[in-house]
């Protein structure tokens, strides 16, 4: 018998039409056998195609409460069998927020002023522990506590909305899946993660901006050196070198060494990234990692590596 059933999942049929006592319909059974045992049961016509049950037909969304209370669900056992059961009461309790706004707080007691111990989001369902006046004690993941009734949605349309869930489920061969709230505790834990991610990808950012400094720079090395020149291919001293780099990139840098001391702030040597400026007295340059500097050097040298360490540093400075 070719079936094809997800476990667990809810088929939109009423027990009124397959019985409230669960059917048998062995793996091993021919297609007319397992039929006639269906129909021994309940009078049902099961549609085939060139002799495979097509599932086509059988499943339709749950409509109303009748339905929504006899519905029944088909579970694979480790021997095969197929098995047809009641649905009653599997979510009697559960529900689903009716949120107008981005989150609703779960207080600690029937009070708009007591401390709230979690929040609920858009979506989330919730398993209702009891109706206490206005309030509602209700479970939704680790989260305990009470809500005002009135942001709960009906228990009707939540029922309706289980149970197409769970038919939308089994024809996309899928499992219906459910989104809790989250407790204090676990918003400040999730909220210090997102902010270490972001700083981390920040970090990254800028790391890669230094780096796009230094590459840049370093298309110009061989260039001459011109004293008071700011050119990047006809000729720069070693600041004008680094206030033409840095313009490229969107930054305003003092013209002179000196001045230049002043542009960022400050990190030591042993922090130093590519990208950071180095600067000297009467020089400056562009640290390029691996203890090297690309910078302007001399006349003689033009534009090209020194160590960066071939005098004494004044400061280093990071602009990014």
């Amino acid at each position: 018998m070719h079936m094809s059933f997800k476990k667990g999942l809810v088929i939109a049929m009423t027990a009124g039409l397959l019985g409230t006592n669960g059917l048998h319909a062995k793996a091993s059974d021919s297609l007319e056998q397992a039929e006639t045992a269906v129909c021994q049961t309940e009078n049902i016509t099961f549609p085939t195609t060139n002799g495979v049950l097509r599932t086509s037909g059988l499943f339709t969304p749950v409509q109303n409460t009748e339905e929504e209370d006899t519905s029944i669900i088909v579970e694979e056992t480790d021997n095969e069998d197929f098995i047809v059961k009641e649905q009653n009461g599997k979510y009697e309790n559960t529900g689903f927020v009716n949120l107008s706004s981005d989150y609703l707080y779960v207080r600690s007691s029937t009070s708009d002023d007591s401390d709230w111990t979690g929040k609920l989001y858009p979506g989330n369902v919730v398993i209702l522990e009891g109706p206490v006046g206005e309030w509602t004690a209700i479970r939704s993941g680790n989260v305990t506590g009470f809500v005002r009734s009135e942001n709960l949605m009906e228990m009707k349309s939540s029922q309706q909305k289980i149970r197409q869930m769970e038919a939308e489920a089994l024809k996309n061969g899928t499992e219906v899946t459910f989104s809790y709230g989250e407790t204090k505790e676990e918003e400040a834990s999730r909220l210090q993660a997102e902010a270490e991610q972001r700083a981390r990808e920040e970090a990254e950012r800028k790391q890669a901006q230094r780096q796009a400094v230094v590459d840049y720079a370093c298309q110009f090395i061989g260039n001459p050196y011109v004293w008071g020149g700011t050119s990047l291919t006809n000729g720069a001293d070693c600041s004008g070198f680094v206030q033409s780099v840095y313009a490229h990139f969107g930054v305003s840098l003092p013209r002179t060494s000196s001045a230049q001391r002043s542009a960022g702030y400050a990190v030591s040597y042993s922090e130093a990234q590519p990208g950071d400026i180095i600067c000297y007295n009467g020089h400056v340059g562009i640290y390029s990692g691996n203890g090297q500097i690309v910078n302007a050097q001399d006349p003689a040298h033009g534009i090209g590596i020194s160590p960066a360490t071939y005098t004494s540093i004044v400061t280093v400075r990071r602009i990014f």
